[in-house]
């Protein structure tokens, strides 16, 4: 299928730099042909289009409830699918184009996207890790468990070998797992060293769960390409990861969310008090995050959502971390680049930008989001792979 659209204002290349007047020719699923300061002639005009946004971390299996770890165990592999599913279709309808699972029920999300589950007009591309923590630690109940490097090496083997192409590990504990500290380490710096060489000499990806300092270092020090949530970022981290292949994965707004819920105080008062603990933290992470992303020596950061978790459920979340990317300090248009780009960047896929050759995955709005970020809501349309989502 080949056709072509005009958009009187488009966000271009890798800058996203707005051009006016812009026909975009879509072929195949790839954007082909990108011409600019030519009328609409024949063809309808659409106000603005951008790339489809990236959400680099959500659990589609998980619906935000008030006890994710509870709801983890009593899903069985039919219902943990289904639950997939529709998340996943709730994600395209607000103009999320790809987002990377992080964990679900024995796996299942991965083994869907490795059957093609997700293929269907209407879903995002959707990228899913194989999590791995000990028995007792944190995600234990989205993950198979391994303690020693002879444990990790068969499960990374699983992985690898059934077509994965990411992996979750877990640097220190979190805010869902009862029994878990989010700032005590999970994986001393030796195992999550070894575990990150081994997996990428394997050709896999590797996003690792990090909240407390140690951990984040750890993490940064073993190389792994994603650092999810880093809620004790500070400046010898930062030092650390401006010279370093590792980008941040911020999610914050999973937090806000929780912490604003008027549901909140129906959660365990464990994950309670550790979330009300960790916030305020978290919130001085991303703004130290989003100064050193445009410092002279700028770090990477991209942005997820964690959507799935506790009175975090599927669905504009990424629209609420614009908004704090914005209010920690981040000017709009560097916003909408780590909501696209650097989200693609940070996961090594041909997406996130409107260039020749990328996946025709688009956003059609109404207003322009480079003056309000309020107009990632007015979506007119959204295209995956060049096909329109259904409304």
């Amino acid at each position: 299928m080949s056709y072509q659209l005009h958009a009187a204002t488009a966000l271009l290349g890798r800058s996203l730099e707005p051009h006016r007047d812009v026909a975009i020719t879509v072929a195949n699923g790839l954007i082909t042909h990108i011409t600019t300061g030519v009328g609409p002639g024949d063809l309808p005009s659409h106000p603005f289009v951008m790339p489809g946004l990236i959400d680099c971390h959500v659990h589609l299996a998980l619906s935000g409830g008030e006890d994710v770890e509870r709801e983890a165990l009593q899903l069985d592999d039919d219902r943990a699918l289904a639950t997939a599913l529709v998340h996943a279709r709730a994600h395209a309808g607000c103009g999320v184009t790809t987002v990377r699972d992080l964990g679900s029920p024995r796996h299942v999300v991965l083994l869907a996207t490795l059957n093609q589950a997700f293929g269907d007009i209407g879903m995002p591309h959707v990228l899913a890790a194989g999590a791995i923590s000990s028995p007792a630690g944190h995600g234990n109940f989205l993950a198979a468990h391994a303690e020693t490097l002879a444990e990790y090496a068969v499960e990374l083997d699983a992985i690898a070998n059934a077509g994965g192409k990411y992996v979750k590990l877990f640097a220190t504990g979190g805010v869902v797992t009862a029994g878990t500290n989010p700032g005590a380490t999970q994986m001393d710096s030796t195992l999550i060293e070894n575990v990150t060489q081994l997996a990428q000499s394997k050709g896999l990806h590797v996003g690792t769960h990090a909240h407390g300092k140690q951990g984040i270092l750890n993490a940064v020090r073993a190389g792994v390409d994603t650092i999810e949530h880093f809620s004790y970022l500070d400046d010898e981290i930062v030092t650390g990861l401006a010279a370093s292949p590792s980008r941040l994965v911020g999610t914050y707004v999973a937090t806000e969310r929780f912490i604003l819920s008027d549901n909140r105080f129906n959660a365990t008062p464990e994950t309670l008090g550790k979330i009300e603990a960790h916030a305020p933290h978290e919130r001085e992470a991303l703004k130290r995050a989003v100064a050193a992303a445009s410092g002279d020596r700028p770090i990477g950061l991209a942005a997820g959502t964690d959507a799935g978790t506790t009175f975090n459920p599927h669905g504009w979340g990424l629209n609420e971390q614009a908004i704090a990317l914005e209010r920690s300090g981040m000017s709009r248009l560097d916003v909408l680049k780590t909501l696209t780009i650097r989200g693609a960047d940070a996961l090594g896929i041909p997406a996130g930008s409107l260039e020749v050759g990328r996946q025709a995955d688009l956003l059609i709005l109404d207003d322009d989001p480079t003056m309000d970020l309020a107009a990632l809501r007015a979506l007119s349309a959204v295209y995956i792979s060049g096909v329109p989502v259904p409304r």
